[in-house]
């Protein structure tokens, strides 16, 4: 990313303490590689916000084996374009969906929405970074 900068930050006490259970748990060697991590799902989050920003994101369903899904054509959405599709059992009545997909933020999270505002099914639309995030992010 370049030099590195040097800076102090202050807290409360508590916090602080949150934050080193943070880095601890999280697997962190140190409080600085936590707040990279935690700056870096920042503006990944920040940046994906921009409706047109070329983003790829996975797209979780959860719903009862059996169930129909509804049909969300992807006619509507023209940038949306689906990696890959992956459906496996949870358990005897319980499926899992996983989605892969690459297009405009603003028509991700519309086909996103369509989806996970079924009837029956519990999802969620992760971002994550594209190229173009991921070359800022290392300036």
């Amino acid at each position: 990313m370049g030099e590195t900068a040097r800076f102090g930050v202050s807290m409360d006490r508590e916090l602080v303490d949150l934050l080193d259970r943070l880095a601890e748990g999280g697997g962190y060697a140190n409080r600085s590689e936590a707040l990279r991590s935690l700056v870096r799902h920042e503006l990944i989050r920040v940046g994906a916000e921009e409706a047109d920003r070329e983003v790829a994101g996975v797209i979780t369903l959860i719903y009862r084996y059996g169930s129909r899904l509804a049909s969300a054509p992807l006619d509507d959405f023209p940038s949306v374009h689906v990696a890959a599709n992956l459906q496996l059992h949870l358990d005897r009545e319980i499926c899992m969906k996983l989605l892969v997909v690459q297009g405009s933020c603003g028509e991700v999270s519309e086909w996103a929405k369509r989806l996970t505002a079924q009837r029956g099914v519990v999802g969620r639309l992760t971002i994550s970074a594209t190229d173009q995030i991921m070359r800022e992010l290392e300036q």
